[in-house]
């Protein structure tokens, strides 16, 4: 029987890479742990923002509140990115419907239309 091309565990090799692993994932945390305190950093910094600039950027006090009042660990933009994002396309869809219904009201009539008057 050859032994080339086997390969050979050890009785660590199993606990090496439980380890590794641990090791990574602690690290994952903690990077992200370090990012959730940064982005909170920042989240006061727009606190003191006044409204007019605020809005300037799709956001409002009580987002602020919001997205402050979750568990430290957790990440406040997440939320921002959210509410901004949602008021953008309210405003967009807002804005489409008007559009919509001055052009119906200045398309001229068709015959369609007009054939149904009668």
């Amino acid at each position: 029987m050859s032994y080339i091309g086997e390969v050979r565990r050890t009785a660590f090799s199993s606990f090496g890479t439980m380890a590794s692993a641990l090791l990574v994932a602690g690290s994952k945390a903690a990077f992200g742990f370090a990012r959730a305190v940064y982005h909170r950093h920042t989240l006061s910094q727009l606190g003191e923002f006044d409204d007019r600039m605020l809005k300037d950027i799709g956001l409002t006090r009580s987002d602020l509140r919001d997205a402050a009042s979750g568990p430290l660990w957790q990440d406040p933009t997440a939320v921002l990115v959210v509410r901004a994002v949602e008021r953008r396309a309210s405003r967009r869809n807002v804005a489409r419907a008007v559009k919509q219904i001055a052009a119906d009201e200045t398309a001229p009539a068709s015959e369609a239309s007009l054939i149904a008057c009668r």
